[in-house]
């Protein structure tokens, strides 16, 4: 896409004043890129909630790092570039946190299955007994209807009487809830380090 010189002029001048922390620059650059950016981030993400997340990190970063701008560069490319570096870290983040999380439930359910007396793996399920404990009452009867009686949400709903995404966002909140629990406590990072081959087939 064409870029006119004389835009570039006004960014190079709204980037020497932004330099100086000026917030009225900053304000005029928001105003002008935040559409452009939040258009992109989402054609690259498609999620709205993401890619409005995103164009706010992308401003805070620019604002932090505002006297490292070098003015005589193409402003669009680098915001550009910006924010195309936090939709990959964003998309990275996710695929971790989901294999992580697959990983940890698939590790939790092979120890049920298992006669194995091993600390290591009692401590880990204490932990995680431990974390459902602390789940607010409704949170834990639908984490346990869904994980132990492998209800599916429509029929928890149904059950409870509430909406599925009620349910939705119950079973959510509570496995990320449980996942930072055991996080803290060391357990699981410790688990995976140590039996990350136990129960791979020999």
């Amino acid at each position: 896409m064409h870029t006119d010189r004389s835009d570039i002029t006004e960014d190079n001048e709204l980037l020497t004043k932004l330099r100086i922390g000026d917030q009225l620059a900053f304000a005029q650059i928001y105003n002008q890129y935040r559409s452009k950016m939040y258009a992109y981030a989402y054609n690259l993400c498609k999620s709205a909630e993401t890619a409005e997340e995103i164009v706010q990190e992308v401003f805070i970063r620019l604002w932090q790092k505002r006297e490292q701008i070098n003015t005589d560069l193409n402003f669009n490319a680098y915001i550009k570039k910006i924010t195309l570096n936090h939709v990959l870290n964003h998309l990275k983040k996710v695929a971790r946190e989901k294999s992580l999380q697959e990983e940890v439930l698939g590790y939790i359910e092979e120890i049920r299955n298992t006669t194995e007396d091993n600390l290591l793996e009692k401590e880990l399920l204490k932990t995680y007994d431990e974390a459902i404990s602390l789940l607010p009452p409704q949170k834990k009867i639908i984490y346990q209807l869904s994980r132990n009686e492998e209800m599916t949400h429509d029929q928890i709903a149904e059950k409870l009487n509430i909406s599925k995404n009620t349910v939705k966002n119950h079973m959510v909140e509570a496995t990320k809830f449980i996942r930072s629990y055991v996080n803290k406590h060391g357990s699981i990072v410790c688990f995976i380090i140590a039996s990350s081959n136990y129960f791979r087939p020999h």
